[in-house]
């Protein structure tokens, strides 16, 4: 098994080829925004790395999210090119359960992502849907881990990888995941609420 795998949910480049017992890793740490420029040029280094060409990998990984807005959209929107050029099965892969099965983590059922602004993505209890918390809220659960970057929860990205691969459960499409607005779209709606309050007004 060789699998492409692609996060670009956090300030991390992730681009590895995930193997049954191992991993050719040639991430980046803390790119900052810039996923879009390297990650490209970063694949191709990889594949050159493993001897590698398109037609011999088996699988395309990548991170939904939740994390960055428009670093999941690099993500999502660069597999899904490779995958046009080359079809190859897609897998998805859930930032927050591959955080809570990270074998740093204690195999955990329960992880944090900041999200920025005063919150986290959370995935915190068994049955519950992942939702925003406050950061407050940390404080209550100081046993579940917590995630800045992608390279933190590599070992996870890597086993929901294999696990998926071996059973032959694959994705029709990449489906983000987005637990909250875009800023973008939040400033949308305060300015069309700022509109509809004066026109009401």
């Amino acid at each position: 098994m060789k699998t492409l795998l692609i996060d670009t949910t956090t300030k991390d480049l992730i681009v590895a080829i995930v193997t049954d017992d191992g991993v050719i890793d040639l991430s980046e740490h803390d790119v900052g925004t810039r996923h879009s420029e390297r990650l490209c040029g970063a694949v191709a280094e990889l594949l050159a790395k493993a001897n590698l060409t398109f037609d011999r990998i088996d699988a395309y990984a990548c991170s939904v999210g939740p994390g960055s807005f428009t670093g999941i959209r690099i993500g999502v929107s660069t597999t899904k090119g490779y995958f046009v050029a080359c079809p190859k099965p897609l897998i998805a892969v859930n930032n927050l359960q591959a955080i809570a099965c990270s074998v740093a983590n204690g195999n955990k059922q329960c992880a944090f992502i900041d999200a920025g602004n005063g919150y986290y993505y959370a995935n915190y209890a068994d049955g519950v849907a992942p939702c925003l918390v406050p950061y407050d809220f940390a404080e209550t659960h100081p046993n579940v881990p917590l995630c800045a970057l992608a390279s933190q929860y590599m070992d996870g990205l890597c086993a929901i990888v294999r696990n998926k691969f071996a059973a032959k459960q694959f994705d029709d499409d990449l489906v983000p995941v987005y637990i909250r607005r875009s800023q973008t779209e939040d400033n949308l709606a305060k300015k069309q609420t700022a509109e509809n309050g004066a026109n009401n007004g």
